[in-house]
């Protein structure tokens, strides 16, 4: 099937994805806002970055507006549609930080205590440099200066002698502790996937829980979160074929519903199974809903990443706060050929996830630019 029978396919599903209770001025402006997603949508991917593209919108009266094009299988043909799911890449980090506030607003854990306090046993301890000035703040908010397992040749090497074996969370941490740090900690930015692997075994050591339960717990449950899991194995329902590009055009991460590989390590550093209307669900309740008192937390005393662009780092989230108080919360992620991106505009109160299943994708891009045509469009 050509893309633009696809894209016709998806624009068809749009209007049967509103709930019930609209006006006619109501669905004017819904109708709007989902031409918009969709040709938003269409436009990208007739640009080739990705096989398939995913949208929400989730806007502050409840009405959640999915649009999809392309396809998540390039041997099966099976299209994309609002149950699809990709892998979250570091949009899961969201996920971690908010337990993390969780746990502290109840006493259970200090984020300014130094790290020795949970990880002194760890068999990478010894060689950890700087250990005993990092604090669990500067792990979520990136300021630990401790290098990125994900950019070590020894880890990058040991995938071909490994096969499907895994690492442990120690392991992965064992591949940099020794390295020289990126800076001193609390001083600088240094995003690295090592620092939420740490919180992760923190996570642990302070609960007695393994991660995988207290996302489910904590997050997924309360939620209703149905279509998130947090990556196990290699088999996923649902999963769209990720794909990334080579010598011969693309290549696929998956087949069938099945990783290629184990990808388990991503693990606390944002390994989710996924879908974009679970991400805005998620994004919403930390910006106006159920979860807007932890998602303030999460924004508070946000490390400076980029002042030009007044753009800081909190939680476990990226953060924008404006002259007049509004606020725009948000995240990105890349990993095994997917991305994905999800933001919160406190201003309007609308919600905007989009994954795709190929690596070329621009998400944070296109879904900023996807909120502000949208914010802009009145009722």
């Amino acid at each position: 099937m050509s893309r633009p029978l696809l894209a016709a396919a998806a624009l068809f599903s749009l209007f049967f994805a509103w709930p019930g209770g609209a006006g006619a001025q109501d669905s004017a402006y819904l109708a709007r806002i989902a031409e918009t997603a969709f040709s938003r949508a269409a436009t990208a991917i007739n640009r080739d970055p990705a096989p398939g593209i995913s949208v929400a919108v989730l806007l502050p009266g409840g009405h959640q507006i999915d649009a999809s094009v392309g396809i998540a299988d390039r041997i099966s043909r099976e299209t994309i549609g609002r149950d699809t799911r990709f892998l979250s890449g570091s949009v899961g980090k969201t996920v971690t930080g908010l337990i993390a506030t969780e746990l502290a607003s109840e006493g259970v854990i200090d984020l300014d205590a130094p790290i020795s306090t949970w990880l002194s046993g760890q068999t990478f301890w010894p060689d950890l440099r700087n250990a005993d000035a990092i604090t669990l703040r500067m792990l979520l908010n990136h300021t630990a200066g401790v290098p990125d397992y994900l950019e070590d040749p020894g880890f990058f090497l040991s995938g071909f002698m490994r096969g499907e074996r895994g690492y442990t969370p120690a392991e992965l941490v064992g591949f940099v502790a020794d390295e020289e740090p990126i800076n001193t900690p609390g001083t600088a930015f240094s995003y690295s996937d090592t620092h939420y692997i740490l919180v992760g075994l923190i996570l642990e050591a302070a609960t007695g829980q393994d991660y995988h339960s207290l996302v489910r717990e904590r997050v997924i449950e309360p939620l209703g979160l149905t279509d998130t899991q947090v990556l196990s194995g290699r088999d996923h329902d649902r999963l769209a074929s990720g794909h990334v590009r080579g010598v011969f055009g693309l290549s696929a991460t998956a087949r069938n519903h099945r990783l290629n590989h184990n990808l388990d390590h991503e693990w606390a550093a944002g390994g989710l199974v996924t879908t974009p209307g679970d991400l805005a669900q998620l994004y919403s309740a930390l910006g106006s809903g159920e979860l807007s008192g932890p998602g303030a937390q999460m924004r508070a005393n946000a490390f400076v990443v980029d002042a030009e662009r007044g753009s800081s780092y909190g939680l476990g989230l990226y953060v924008r706060t404006y002259e007049d108080g509004a606020f725009r919360i948000a995240h990105g992620g890349d990993f095994g050929g997917y991305r994905s991106a999800v933001v919160y505009d406190s201003q309007s109160g609308i919600t905007i996830a989009v994954q795709a299943n190929g690596k070329s994708f621009e998400a944070p891009d296109f879904a900023f630019a996807l909120m502000d045509e949208i914010a802009a469009i009145t009722p």
